[in-house]
């Protein structure tokens, strides 16, 4: 009884069996190795349930593309039904997959995984038997189709696969399966990089809601793991992945192209690890991703699969650091192995949700950081960028401002307290006044770091003339440090 049931639960799961890896050259695009699922196989069903002397049909024959595999649940036990001690010998699949051959956008055929109830893939037979001694609520359960191109081991991944499904975009799921544990105990195989660094997985999809409403109230999920085996500690360790959440589109007659970026645990985690470059890639794909809203015969289809390498022309970035901050502000500076076109920087308080942070395109290597909050720890992220493809890994730092303490103050505070600007905002024109503060340099930065003035000074007070609106920042040298004022043109 307890066999059946797990059935169901490890449907959920990401497994299979490992599929012939074909060897990549390095280059700018890669095709997926058997991505493009023109080759398929058959498979006969198992007949190994045996009632008396006669097999009794468990499911019937089953086709998948090569290389890629579904899970599998394995049964030794026996049963007593009907008065008859039943021997269960067996081996099931628990996926519906099927070949689109109608559609497919490239070549002869696509992937389709479909979502299910246990009495799809089941004989009627081998159903009838499962009813007796199942839950019947477990039986209207609808599940997932899995598919993978590598070995996993189903109960260890589940876990893994849950918090997946209530959140295939946030890698931060990701740290449940790594640091103390080897890989190897959940994953073995995908397809070998040979010095490839993945940057995108590419590919086509096609996604039809089994509830049929048009509402987008099912998704599918894909998932990229990047792989590394440590000689040294003698294990094979999670370094990076992607996901994406397919969303069902309102015009499902075509394929749609779809890409998603894959991360180095040390891009997503910099805090946490190194950049580790994977050695092998496990591609995952679940029909359905919603637990509340999973639906019947909820289709995703995929085709035409390829990887998109990191570009090295664009360098990395490195030696991020705060040359100076105080409760409000913070100027973050830092270095890259080739000049680039610009740099991408995103920041917010510390552990925000990358992609919902404060973007700019910069083109200095170096950023002024205003209306911080006092005493707030900030995430800091940057990556140089060339041309419209091209891209560094992102660079990282974190960073906390300082605390107001009206008792303990430093210099630079208390001047800046008696250094004033006005008008501000400005309109074109702004006047200084040093309020007794020794100055005798003062440089204009734009918000970006971009130099618009600098020159020695003297006396109580300087006017600026400002280029154009925007924000820039009044840096002024005094003997006990450098006072920082924002000022917005308009």
């Amino acid at each position: 009884m307890k066999k059946f049931f797990l059935i169901i639960a490890v449907c959920a799961l990401v497994a299979g069996q490992m599929g012939r890896m074909q060897a990549q050259t390095t280059d700018s695009i890669v095709p997926v190795p058997m991505g493009d699922f023109e080759i398929w196989n058959d498979y006969p069903g198992d007949t190994t349930i045996l009632m008396g002397f006669l097999p009794v049909p468990l499911y019937g024959s089953y086709t998948l593309p090569e290389g890629w595999h579904v899970p599998t649940y394995s049964v030794n036990d026996t049963v007593s039904y009907s008065g008859f001690t039943l021997p269960l010998n067996f081996s099931v699949p628990v996926a519906k997959i099927s070949r689109d051959t109608l559609t497919a956008p490239q070549g002869h055929s696509g992937l389709v995984a479909e979502s299910f109830l246990l009495e799809d893939v089941l004989s009627p037979i081998a159903y009838s038997l499962a009813t007796s001694f199942i839950d019947s609520s477990l039986l209207g359960e609808v599940i997932p189709s899995v598919i993978v191109n590598a070995e996993v081991d189903l109960m260890r991944i589940l876990p893994l696969m849950e918090r997946a499904s209530e959140g295939g975009s946030d890698l931060s799921w990701l740290l449940d399966m790594i640091d103390t544990s080897d890989l190897n105990d959940y994953i073995t195989g995908g397809f070998p990089l040979n010095g490839f660094e993945p940057k995108q997985l590419r590919g086509m999809f096609k996604y039809v809601d089994g509830n049929g409403s048009g509402d987008i109230d099912d998704n599918a999920t894909v998932l990229a793991l990047g792989t590394y085996y440590n000689q040294e500690l003698g294990k094979r360790m999670l370094v990076g992945a992607g996901s994406k959440n397919l969303f069902q589109l309102f015009d499902t007659v075509n394929y749609e192209p779809f890409y998603m970026e894959y991360y180095t645990l040390n891009e997503y985690f910099p805090a946490e690890y190194a950049f580790v470059e994977a050695d092998s890639m496990v591609i995952i794909a679940l029909s359905s991703t919603n637990g509340k809203n999973r639906a019947r015969g909820s289709r995703l289809y995929i085709d035409s699969l390829i990887l998109v390498q990191y570009d090295g022309s664009c360098g990395r970035v490195y030696d991020v650091e705060v040359d100076h901050k105080n409760q409000v502000m913070a100027m973050v500076k830092w270095h890259n192995t080739v000049v680039p076109d610009k740099w991408m920087i995103e920041y917010g308080e510390a552990g925000f949700v990358r992609g919902r942070g404060i973007r700019a395109a910069v083109m200095d290597s170096v950023v002024y950081l205003t209306n911080l909050t006092p005493g707030t720890t900030y995430d800091f992220y940057v990556r140089s960028e060339c041309g419209d493809t091209a891209t560094s890994f992102w660079g990282f730092l974190q960073f906390t401002t300082d605390t107001v303490t009206p008792h303990d103050q430093s210099i630079d505070e208390v001047y800046a307290r008696q250094v004033k600007l006005s008008p501000n905002p400005a309109k074109g024109h702004c006047t200084v006044e040093f309020g007794g503060v020794p100055v005798s340099w003062m440089t204009l930065y734009s918000v970006t770091g971009q130099v618009e003035e600098s020159r020695k000074v003297s006396g109580d007070s300087i006017t600026l003339a400002l280029p154009r609106a925007g924000v820039y920042v009044v840096a002024l040298q005094t003997p006990q440090g450098v006072v920082y004022k924002k000022l917005v043109n308009r």
